[in-house]
């Protein structure tokens, strides 16, 4: 308990920025400010009425939220954060800190267990939990999706070697089977993370280390079946994610930097990768960061330290080879284009290609080398024949820095503000050597010389981490959550309009997703991915399907269509303020339809769109050779639609005329929509190739639509029945193993 306790003292202590000072955030990029905290204000506000939210209706027109994976909805750390009090209204800013906090505290304890399982040292331990946690790929990402997907790394790596352990002791055959259930459920927790970048590449870590030891081991057949419970249970665990994830990706786009955007069942061309890893100078980042593409590969000079006398002091160990040779596998998938590894995992692994930024593998490198250096950690400060020589190289370390950054001042090279942290990193050298010599040779206590370590290794973490805590106040220099009280004079005039409407807002005037902050229905929004179906739609003409699509309102400085009417303006004078027009022309969110056609494929679709005798206002059209549809008497007559609710799961009307035909919702259909008429099941139609059509006889008539999504709900259960699965393998050993004498190791 000590241990944890000294952990969650240093975390908040190393993030005081965030845990005893309300004075900056780790919000301030254009990401997390106007697409992540928009997604968690909306899951926020739907958990406080009560509402387990699977369906986003505030962006782009409607979209699937599961599925998109980025908003986290399916990660359980992230429920208590949704359900704790709000602050007008709003997500607490400071609780927001504190979550993002934690999960750097989780990462240690996890870190920390899992070197104690390698029989390393309370105190080398504890050295890895903090390099791990504060500096490394988990101390430089801000992003909570990856980083949520990072802290299990230690965790799953830990049961894996307790299996593997637990197979080749005489320990009980379900204490081995329970640990690689809990390795499958550590990976599981990972890919319901909201990102799927960091467990894929874990995944990948873990099976080469797995490959290694079939290999070289012996019952073969044994360990492979204890790896495919863990296969099992991280599918099981992790359903809840993936299975929403499989059936949304084969139905939307997703831009990857390239001109046209793939689906997200297709692999991500390799052109979209190759610039996205690490380059070769950004090695030099790892004692000093100076130059960085997509993540920092900042470990510390004390760390890389360690890990170098590790290698050297303890290679006859298995751990140290296993993980020197995973650090060193990290890297070189981390080059991404400049490394021959990258490109040949690329054409072999399945669904490897889906992890778009291969310089996030930097994340296994960090990992590995602190393992190893825990095992240096352990020998380091007790007299050794090594010990002279890493007082020698940190001296020569020192020096090369120094002359390193002598030579860009004389040279007057323009360099980033970091690469200052030469000189922090040459005294970093300078005082390791000295607090090294001076353990070697009995001038300091154990006690004074483990502080000494700890303290200045903490220095340096702090002096290396990319500037990601910002002030959220800069006089003259307004930060991305400034954003948020700009233009509250429109926000007002959307919020107080009555009945169905979507705007659309000119996202370099509001640029963040105004729909999930507020809860007011947009037309746009900042997302990395859209059901294909609804997109192609709206390509046919982004102009006038729009309006089909109950874009009644544009938020800009000028107007858009010659239509428009101005409704509302920001107070003051000149014609360069705010402006809300309104289009006459806008569709309602729902009306009916008399007649269907068919079009076979998107072509025809757009023929047909444009051909002059095509009145969407009284026709639709199925995409597909091969539907029927519908077909009505010939009537006349109006039907009138009155609205019975709009929740975020739920839409119902109430119909009445004397003709029948099909009500048009200006919404996107997608998997799990059911329609009922009279409450009793209804077909629903794909009308326009994108929208929900639901039928309706003549007379009086409710129609209701409700999201069921079958993904979610199966996924749900898969993931209760893995976690359930593990909890009664792990109570099962610990039984088992009391009545044998044996530890449970679990």
């Amino acid at each position: 308990m000590r241990p944890i306790l000294l952990l969650l003292g240093l975390t908040v202590a190393f993030y005081w920025k965030l845990t005893l000072s309300r004075q900056f955030t780790f919000l301030d990029s254009p990401d997390l400010a106007f697409q992540v905290l928009p997604w968690y204000q909306f899951q926020a506000r739907a958990w406080h009425n009560g509402v387990f939210p699977l369906w986003d209706p505030y962006q782009w027109y409607g979209q699937p939220l599961i599925g998109q994976l980025q908003p986290g909805a399916a990660f359980p750390l992230n429920w208590p954060l949704f359900l704790a009090p709000l602050r007008d209204g709003r997500l607490n800013l400071e609780l927001v800190h504190w979550h993002f906090v934690f999960l750097h505290f989780l990462a240690a304890v996890f870190m920390y267990a899992c070197c104690r399982e390698l029989e390393r040292g309370r105190f080398a331990s504890l050295l890895a939990a903090a390099g791990f946690a504060f500096s490394g790929y988990v101390g430089a990402i801000n992003w909570p999706q990856r980083l949520n997907g990072a802290v299990w790394t230690p965790l799953i790596f830990l049961f894996y070697f307790r299996a593997r352990r637990a197979a080749d002791s005489e320990r009980p055959a379900i204490t081995a089977l329970a640990n690689a259930a809990a390795c499958g459920a550590a990976i599981g927790l990972a890919l319901l993370s909201g990102h799927h970048q960091i467990p894929l590449f874990v995944i990948l870590a873990l099976s080469g280390v797995f490959l290694y030891h079939w290999l070289t081991g012996r019952e073969r057949r044994k360990k492979l079946g204890l790896f495919t419970v863990t296969a099992l249970f991280a599918a099981l665990v992790g359903a809840l994610a993936w299975l929403p994830a499989w059936e949304y990706g084969s139905r939307a786009y997703r831009w990857v930097n390239l001109p046209a955007p793939v689906l997200l069942s297709e692999a991500v061309p390799y052109l979209a990768q190759q610039e996205l890893g690490l380059i070769p100078l950004s090695l030099l980042g790892l004692v000093a960061p100076v130059d960085r593409v997509t993540s920092n590969p900042f470990i510390g000079l004390i760390p890389l330290s360690l890990a170098i006398f590790g290698v050297a002091a303890c290679w006859r160990l298995g751990a140290v080879r296993v993980h020197a040779c995973l650090a060193l596998g990290g890297l070189a998938y981390a080059l991404g284009g400049f490394s021959l590894f990258h490109g040949l995992l690329y054409a072999v692994v399945p669904f490897l290609s889906q992890a778009r930024s291969p310089g996030e593998a930097v994340h296994v490198f960090h990992f590995g080398l602190l393992v190893v250096a825990a095992h240096g950690a352990d020998v380091l400060l007790a007299p050794s024949p090594w010990t002279s020589r890493i007082v020698r190289w940190l001296l020569a370390a020192a020096a090369l820095c120094w002359v390193a950054q002598l030579a860009l001042t004389l040279g007057e090279v323009p360099a980033p503000h970091r690469a200052h942290s030469f000189v922090l990193t040459s005294v970093v050298a300078l005082l390791l050597a000295a607090l090294i010599h001076a353990a070697s040779q009995l001038r300091l206590s154990s006690r004074v010389c483990q502080a000494g370590l700890l303290a200045l290794m903490l220095v340096e973490f702090h002096a290396g981490i990319p500037v990601l805590l910002l002030p959220r106040t800069r006089p003259g220099n307004p930060n991305h959550l400034d954003r948020y009280a700009e233009h509250r004079g429109v926000i007002e005039f959307l919020r107080s309009q009555t009945g169905p409407s979507r705007f659309h807002a000119d996202d370099k005037e509001i640029p963040y997703n105004l729909g999930d902050w507020e809860g007011l229905e947009s037309s746009s929004g900042y997302l990395a991915s859209v059901s294909k179906e609804l997109f192609d739609l709206v390509g046919l003409d982004w102009t006038a399907v729009p309006l089909l699509l109950n874009q009644t309102y544009v938020v800009a400085r000028e107007k858009s269509r010659p239509q428009q009417i101005e409704v509302y303006a920001e107070p003051g004078e000149g014609n360069d303020r705010l402006k809300v027009f309104r289009n006459p022309d806008a569709f309602p969110r729902a009306w009916v339809v008399r007649n269907v056609r068919i079009a076979a494929d998107r072509s025809a679709a757009e023929k047909l769109w444009r051909a002059r005798d095509f009145d969407p206002a009284r026709e639709t059209y199925l995409l597909g050779d091969k539907q029927k549809p519908p077909q009505w008497r010939a009537c006349q007559g109006e039907t009138a639609l009155t609205w019975v609710a709009r929740e975020v799961h739920r839409v119902a009307v109430r119909a009445r005329g004397a003709c029948g035909g099909m009500i048009v919702f200006g919404d996107p259909i997608f998997p799990g929509w059911q329609a009922q008429v009279d409450g009793a099941e209804a077909e629903l139609y794909a009308a326009f190739g994108a929208l929900r059509g639901v039928v309706i006889p003549p007379g009086e008539h409710s129609v209701e639509l409700r999201y069921r999504p079958g993904s979610v709900y199966l996924g749900g259960t898969l993931s209760t029945a893995g976690l359930a699965g593990c909890l009664l393998l792990s109570a099962a050993s610990r039984r088992k193993s009391r009545r044998s004498g044996a530890p449970a190791g679990l």
